[in-house]
């Protein structure tokens, strides 16, 4: 939280280049829920391989997102067999055996690289440098397809499918229309 990174769910706010809850303006203490519910969720403990054992896949399908995620980290490989009713925990070196021949028999423009917007920037260019040294550029995050829609939207209708506004340029507005967002939960910079 003190470090000069950033977000893990909006790439600024939490961190950024000032450091320290401090957004682009120098204005602080700016945190959104989503930014500390990824935190929360990078410091819980491990899950029991144990767990695996006693928990099936179809008890596993009946939970809620978030009771999923209060389950803890994944910190073992798991494999899926077809017809298996659990997760079976495996070693690092089988899945990494396990992946390396898949990556072998596949040509690389026929692969697909994907991370979450919740992974931090560090994994991310792990990710995409590993892509690209397999021999692909078809890498992308969920930033991609959540907000592509509204990019294609943007661009045709203002000309831009990005950001029309400076954060600065906000505070100077007489009136803003906020459509469909949840400032006090997702997007700090704006309250």
């Amino acid at each position: 939280m003190r470090t000069r990174n950033s977000c893990k769910t909006c790439a600024v706010g939490m961190g950024g280049q000032k450091g320290g809850m401090v957004n682009e303006l120098g204005h602080s203490f700016e945190v959104c829920k989503k930014s500390m519910q990824a935190m929360v969720a990078d410091m819980q403990p491990g899950i029991d391989p144990n767990f695996w054992k006693q928990t099936s896949i179809e008890q596993l399908k009946k939970l809620s997102p978030r009771e999923l995620e209060s389950l803890g980290r994944l910190i073992h490989p798991l494999r899926y067999r077809q017809g298996q009713t659990h997760y079976e925990v495996i070693t690092w070196k089988e899945a990494i055996e396990s992946i390396a021949a898949k990556l072998t028999s596949t040509p690389a423009d026929e692969t697909f690289w994907y991370f979450s917007g919740r992974s931090s920037n560090e994994a991310g260019f792990l990710l995409q440098l590993l892509a690209r040294v397999y021999g692909t550029n078809n890498v992308n995050n969920c930033s991609y397809y959540c907000h592509q829609a509204s990019g294609v939207g943007l661009q045709s209708s203002v000309g831009s499918g990005t950001a029309t506004i400076l954060l600065e340029d906000l505070e100077k507005a007489d009136t803003v229309f906020l459509i469909g967002g949840n400032p006090a939960s997702n997007h700090p910079r704006l309250m």
